[in-house]
């Protein structure tokens, strides 16, 4: 109907522009809606194997910008590789040398797309959205099946947004007026400001690319111009990378500047050669002429100035690297963290599963790291300490309770959301490893600290044999806990077996410990017995701690036993 209306208009030499742009609207918003699912999808299946492939990346810059061109054709969006690489940074699972790489590599992985765009495959939209239905509905628990059909039907919506916005403008190849704004706009400068705006208004240069295709194929626009309005795209995606690091850390502002510094230096060094382009865009495209040739041409002049652009920064990787560190001031992200507050968790990756889960199992390594600290000094505090000294570790007690309920309401928060099944299980086992952590300070507190009030209310002291003999379990809790944490942050599987076997060593010195202090009870010592329920009451809340300490180890196991700590 839209298309017989479009012709009818054609016809009558005259323009519905309310037709027209409800054509071109409609277009656009299924070409983005396709992209946006195709990403989803494929995010979905190559996430969690995306996160080790970056965060293992060789320091070698070509294996780098390899990675991030593969990353980006996979995930059709070199927007969200960016993204992807900016919270890699922010996080420290990737340094600024490593990040430039990629990103400078993102830009030849989503020549892909447009190579896509440009084969005529639009009449085939509608078989494509059939296909993926199927898929999606036969899928049933097969996940990747499933997400294999979105894909499919991601393409259908792109191919049919493409057909939609070529109809549309077909009414224009006749109207004089568009054509001479057309020809008064062929400034190569102009063509670029115009597609970087677009792009920046969108945030798809995939989106301004397919217009520009649409246009070229329809006659609309010349090859030249098309050029220009496609490196001007290049530019306009950058914005992307800026909003990505907004209350990211320093790190993560340069790898942004590194993209911006790309596409805009890369994109201005080719507007003095867009004839050049044009040629070789033409060259590649073969025997092929016409305005049938034009989509194919324009894809390839993306190909060519992107390949080129790559080598040329890996080329000036090191420079490009030391330039960001000079222009980016040392106060941006340099903001001091509270001690109650989270470090890690950020609500802008939510919508990235697989970072996430990286930041919420980093989060929790810093919990477990304050509860260590607090676990140092709560023995001496308990026994010799003053009520100053118990108060500061109240305080760490209450800090650390703060930090679990944001990681627990982050984790919440992240659940509510679209995630694979690996996902969702390694979710499961965080607010595991959470609860155990926050299971661990609760007993430092009541088990260890409290002994310490009751010690300084009942106006005890602990002889220095005493003391000296706790502080051997203390010492020995302390191992415990670091090969715990260990297991934790690292996956360290042997520091985690060495927790779970530890606990006949524990019991063979606790037993040593508390014959010790039973046989004390015969000492010349002034309220003796009040004293010895006061030391037992120690050392049994240090055995609840390393026997959490050992269900610790074992969540940290399970946590790493589909992979690495990088792998879910």
């Amino acid at each position: 109907m839209f298309r017989m209306l479009l012709l009818a208009q054609q016809e009558a030499g005259s323009i519905d522009w309310l037709q027209l742009g409800m054509g071109l609207a409609g277009g656009l918003a299924l070409f983005l809606l396709g992209m946006g699912q195709i990403t989803v999808a494929l995010k979905a299946v190559a996430g969690d194997r995306l996160r080790t492939v970056l965060a293992k990346l060789s320091s070698n810059r070509f294996m780098g910008a390899a990675t991030g061109s593969v990353t980006t054709a996979i995930i059709q969006s070199s927007s969200v590789s960016t993204v992807l690489v900016v919270g890699f940074v922010s996080a420290s699972l990737l340094s600024v040398t490593q990040a430039a790489s990629v990103i400078i590599g993102a830009n030849l992985g989503t020549t892909v797309t447009a190579q896509v765009i440009a084969l005529d495959v639009t009449d085939y939209a509608l078989g494509l959205l059939a296909t993926g239905a199927v898929l999606g509905a036969s899928a049933g628990r097969r996940q990747v099946l499933g997400d294999l059909g979105a894909t499919i039907v991601g393409l259908g919506f792109v191919f049919l947004g493409l057909d939609l916005m070529s109809d549309a403008m077909s009414p224009l190849g006749s109207y004089q007026p568009f054509l001479d704004l057309v020809a008064d706009s062929s400034s190569p400068f102009k063509a670029l400001v115009v597609g970087a705006l677009f792009t920046g208004l969108i945030q798809s240069s995939s989106a301004t690319t397919g217009i520009v295709i649409v246009m070229g194929a329809s006659g609309l626009l010349g090859l030249e111009t098309g050029i220009a309005v496609i490196l001007g795209a290049n530019i306009g995606t950058s914005v992307t990378a800026i909003l990505a690091a907004l209350g990211k850390s320093r790190d993560a502002w340069r790898a942004a500047l590194i993209h911006v510094l790309v596409n805009v230096l890369g994109a201005l060094a080719w507007i003095s050669f867009i004839g050049t382009l044009a040629n070789i865009a033409t060259w590649m495209a073969g025997e092929t002429s016409g305005a049938a040739a034009t989509p194919q041409q324009f894809a390839n002049a993306h190909t060519a100035f992107n390949a080129v652009n790559t080598i040329a920064f890996i080329i000036l990787l090191a420079p490009l690297v030391k330039l960001t560190d000079r222009l980016v001031p040392s106060r941006i992200g340099s903001k001091p963290i509270a001690e109650a507050q989270a470090a890690f968790l950020d609500d802008d990756l939510l919508e990235t599963p697989v970072l996430a889960l990286e930041m919420a199992r980093r989060e929790l390594m810093r919990l477990g790291l304050r509860i260590r600290e607090m676990f140092a000094g709560s023995v001496p505090a308990a026994l010799t300490g003053t009520r100053q000294d118990l108060s500061g570790l109240r305080r760490s007690n209450s800090e650390i309770h703060a930090i679990y309920a944001a990681t627990v309401g982050y984790l919440s928060e992240l659940s509510r959301g679209e995630l694979s099944t690996g996902q969702r299980a390694e979710l499961r086992r965080l607010l595991r490893v959470a609860n155990e952590l926050e299971h661990l300070a609760t007993l430092v507190a009541s088990g260890v600290i409290n002994v310490g009030t009751r010690r300084l209310d009942s106006v005890l002291e602990v002889s220095a044999t005493t003391d000296q003999t706790i502080g051997r379990v203390h010492k020995a809790v302390i191992n415990t806990l670091d090969d715990a944490l260990e297991a934790l942050g690292t996956g360290d599987a042997e520091a985690a077996h060495r927790v779970v076997e530890s606990k006949s060593n524990f019991h063979e010195l606790e037993t040593i410990v508390t014959e010790h202090l039973a046989d004390r009870l015969g000492a010349p010592e002034p309220r003796r017995v009040e004293a010895y329920s006061i030391e037992i009451e120690l050392v049994e809340g240090l055995r609840r701690v390393h026997q959490s300490c050992r269900r610790i180890a074992r969540a940290a196991r399970d946590l790493d036993s589909a992979g690495d700590p990088l792998t879910s």
